[in-house]
């Protein structure tokens, strides 16, 4: 094929690869934009209506996040593989959902949320939460526990019936203790 022809192809390459980029990078700037506006928003709602003592969000772990274009807050438990999602409804009303490894999302709670100027609402708000987190991990048939540290596979009267190796630094052999 002609140089010229060969020279003007990879040229039109080189401008539609340009150009892809600066789309994909101006879309992914628009994402990050509406992500960050949702989150704020979020955030300020929840402020308004919920008053999580330090205690709770400690143990709650509160986390914002968006899901299906929705801004959520995830609340983690240690120990457990659950997720619990408070969400936005309509005017001042938040569900509480647990979600599950290897199983579908569970509504726990549907209540409404307290308001800015009064703390005695936005306190009971957050108690809501906390007690219906609270009763699924206590019910027995509720959380599935992440599993514990493996256990040692060695018996434990083998520690003392073999010898320990010793090694050096840069792996030279010690010898062993007795």
């Amino acid at each position: 094929m002609d140089q010229a022809l060969l020279d003007m192809f990879d040229q039109a390459r080189k401008m539609v690869a340009d150009a892809d980029r600066r789309i994909a990078e101006e879309e992914e700037r628009r994402r990050d934009h509406e992500r960050e506006r949702l989150l704020l928003e979020l955030s300020a709602r929840i402020e308004d209506a919920f008053d999580f003592t330090s205690k709770e969000k400690l143990a709650l772990e509160p986390r914002l996040d968006i899901q299906d274009g929705v801004g959520v807050v995830e609340f983690v438990v240690r120990g457990l593989r659950s997720i619990f999602v408070l969400s936005p409804a309509e005017g001042n009303m938040w569900m509480l959902q647990v979600i599950e490894e290897g199983h579908p999302p569970q509504m726990l709670s549907k209540f409404q949320g307290g308001t800015k100027g009064e703390h005695a609402f936005r306190r009971l708000a957050a108690a809501r939460i906390v007690t219906a987190v609270g009763n699924w991990v206590q019910n027995a048939k509720g959380p599935r526990h992440a599993p514990a540290a493996k256990p040692s596979l060695r018996r434990p009267d083998d520690d003392e019936s073999k010898p320990e190796v010793r090694f050096g630094t840069m792996g030279k052999f010690l010898g062993t203790n007795v």
